[in-house]
């Protein structure tokens, strides 16, 4: 047998291969953008036949975003209107301040304005009250609920989708399950 020629014939094989799987590989990853970027377009046509009227442009891109560390002040001391990256940082509770004390090592990747919209349907119809609703603003903040019986030091704020609905302001966790 001539090794030369077996050795030729197996490297052509491999390089096909790999071209075939490489192919595949692309071809994977542009349908799963064409569906990203559809997504948001269902995701709002089915709202919007469901009753919900969505008058507020979405945010397309879904982010990396790691989680933001706060020392909390309960007697109300410290900054109150703060941002990290330019997104709002919202602290439910009466009478605690806080400042920024560190962010997450990790960034994890966020829900589209759409996917949390649709998650606040399914919350909304749950409850019976999706028709005629009216979507006043979504937009991306870092949310953190202190737990008033167990007073922490520092806690942790995590990305979350405000969603303003008839006046009702909901809270919608941004990280994917």
């Amino acid at each position: 047998m001539d090794w030369s020629k077996a050795k030729n014939i197996i490297i052509a094989a491999l390089l096909i291969a790999n071209l075939m799987i490489g192919g595949n590989l692309l071809a994977q990853r542009n349908a799963q953008q064409a569906r990203l970027r559809q997504s948001p377009e269902d995701s709002c046509a089915f709202l919007e036949q469901a009753g919900m009227q969505i008058d507020v442009p979405l945010p397309k891109q879904a982010e990396k975003l790691p989680v933001v560390f706060l020392r909390l002040h309960k007697s109300g001391e410290g900054l109150q209107e703060a941002e990290y990256k330019d997104y709002p940082i919202v602290v439910q509770g009466s009478g605690i301040g806080y400042e920024i004390a560190g962010t997450g090592q990790q960034a994890a990747q966020t829900i589209s304005a759409a996917e949390a919209l649709l998650k606040l349907y399914a919350q909304l119809s749950a409850e019976g009250s999706v028709a005629g609703t009216h979507v006043e603003s979504v937009d991306l903040v870092y949310l953190l609920v202190p737990d008033d019986a167990s007073y922490a030091a520092q806690d942790t704020a995590t990305p979350a989708w405000r969603i303003v609905v008839d006046g009702r302001t909901y809270y919608v966790d941004a990280y994917e399950e």
